[in-house]
């Protein structure tokens, strides 16, 4: 798992906006140092991760900010949220429980699938029966990281968007313990959820088009700063309309909750984001439902001017990225790093150490004792013999499905192979002028990427590039590359640019050595399973 530093770069957008947070979490607190809000210019396509990506790089160069990380979320209407009753079940059983019900309830395949938990419900022994599922199809995922890949930067998180908005609510005065419902308005889908002393009870998007803010409606590469981003008037038709369907679909989400906990009263609405309308939306839901109903303020937690309350509206995803890392800095709900289980292989071992114990001291007790003691201990012994036999049997068919588990982790070790085009990117000298690469392939059978007719200016700049290669460094220090240039030929064609041309192979190093050690997990299988 990446391990991310006090400093943090949050980032949230939607279709019409992107939003950034810098910020510092120590000793179970937030420090908020930046914010900005820059809205999409005509031209990026919010749905191509390549175009977003350079625009989100391009707002980094702006602020000089220097990132290598970032935490990011997924939008409701990207994941799949259900609520898992689950029989009394331990801590280290819990993630492949939730795994086998996840199979009954996804509708898309658990091997396409990135899946997270959180418990919502324990019994009285400690032991979980109700969790809340969450899961993404891996394409979502990988567009996210692609996203980020083409803003120079790697995701050490990938979150819940109502869980930020979750948190955020959270770390408002006197909501912790209150059922309140948080409208999350967006342009094109608004998240509408239910939050109940601290735990996400509901959670739905609704696909409601908010109108363009007047003065953004001719925008093109202008990117508003935190300062400019306020409530935006846009036509009062336009906005009675959006607040008019907007209304109908919180009332909908309202009718939908309330039919698995019809009792449930709203103590609070809170209304946040940054397309105008929120104003309008408030007035609009404490007249309809007479709710008591505010504005998504978070100064006063932040410990910031309250004039800035406006300019912080629609940070309340990205906000709640940053309040959930002050702890332990780790997400409730994060599709890179998902709850595993914990091997209770180790757990079976201790309980098996244990009864061989009680069967040595019922045979010790027995040599001692007269025929009627001893009798009585034998039949304690077969017991614990008996128990003994169960619990290897029981370990034997743990081993087995921990070795199925671990075989299919290994078949699903791929690398990821944008990061490594993008490190062969930042190796390359001055591409397009010094160097041109006429063809790629890459295979992960042979851990390797191959560069055939790499054509270069001069003989000297093809060993530059895999000198670059061969000192590149991953997150833990560790050398990321082995590159090996084959024979340099002079081109016959008289070209005034590339006098020459050679072919450069590229092992993978942490890629060649999983492949190299799977025989050898093979037989440390294998071995699990003898002696019992």
């Amino acid at each position: 798992m990446i391990k991310l530093a006090r400093k943090v770069l949050c980032l949230d957008w939607d279709r019409r906006a992107v939003r950034m947070v810098v910020a510092r979490t120590a000793g179970g607190r937030l420090a908020l140092e930046d914010a900005h809000s820059h809205r999409l210019p005509a031209t990026v396509d919010p749905e191509n991760p390549e175009a977003l990506g350079q625009f989100i790089q391009q707002l980094l160069r702006r602020h000089q900010w220097r990132f290598k990380q970032v935490v990011v979320d997924m939008p409701r209407d990207r994941a799949v949220i259900n609520r898992l009753a689950l029989p009394p079940t331990p801590e280290h059983e819990l993630a492949a429980a939730v795994r086998f019900q996840a199979m009954k309830e996804l509708p898309f395949p658990l091997e396409e699938a990135a899946v997270d938990f959180v418990v919502r419900q324990r019994n009285e022994s400690g032991l979980a029966v109700e969790v809340l599922l969450a899961a993404a199809t891996q394409d979502t995922l990988t567009a996210i990281q692609a996203v980020c890949t083409a803003a120079g930067l790697v995701p050490a998180r990938i979150g819940l968007r109502p869980y930020a908005n979750l948190t955020s609510v959270g770390h408002l005065e006197g909501l912790a313990d209150k059922r309140v419902l948080m409208v999350d308005v967006g342009p094109a889908m608004t998240e509408i959820d239910v939050i109940d002393s601290g735990t996400l009870a509901f959670a739905r998007s609704a696909n409601v088009n908010v109108p363009l803010p007047a003065d953004a409606a001719s925008e093109d590469s202008r990117a508003g700063t935190l300062a400019d981003v306020a409530d935006l008037e846009a036509s009062d038709t336009a906005v009675e309309t959006a607040v008019n369907e907007l209304t109908v679909e919180i009332t909908r989400t309202l009718q939908a909750y309330r039919a698995s906990e019809p009792h449930a009263e709203i103590e609070r609405v809170i209304v946040g984001g940054g397309t105008g309308v929120e104003a309008a939306l408030r007035a609009a839901l404490h007249q309809r439902f007479g709710f008591e109903t505010t504005l998504f303020d978070p100064t006063a937690a932040l410990n910031v001017p309250a004039d800035d309350a406006v300019k912080l509206r629609s940070f309340s995803a990205a906000l709640g990225l940053a309040w959930s890392l002050t702890e332990t800095g780790e997400l409730a709900l994060d599709f890179l790093n998902p709850k595993k289980s914990i091997p209770q292989g180790q757990i079976l071992r201790r309980r098996l150490r244990i009864g061989g114990l009680a069967v040595a001291a019922v045979l010790t007790i027995a040599i001692g004792a007269d025929i009627g003691l001893y009798m009585r201990r034998h039949q304690e012994l077969d017991v614990q013999q008996e128990i003994a036999a169960e619990l290897r049997k029981e370990l034997r068919e743990f081993l087995r499905v921990e070795n199925n588990v671990e075989e299919v982790e290994d078949w699903r070790h791929q690398p990821v192979w944008p990061v490594h085009l993008l490190g062969l990117t930042e190796a390359a000298v001055e591409p397009g002028r010094e160097m041109i690469v006429q063809q790629i392939t890459m295979d992960r059978n042979r851990a390797s990427i191959s560069i055939k007719k790499l054509m270069a200016t001069r003989w000297d700049v093809p060993p530059q590039f895999a000198g670059q290669l061969n000192e590149a460094k991953g997150p833990d220090g560790a050398s990321v590359y082995r590159a090996q240039q084959g024979t340099y030929r002079t081109l016959t064609v008289d070209d005034p640019n590339f006098q020459g041309v050679t072919d450069v192979e590229i092992e993978l190093k942490d890629l060649k050595k999983h492949l190299d050690e799977s025989e050898e997990r093979k037989l440390a299988r294998r071995r699990k399973l003898r002696g019992l």
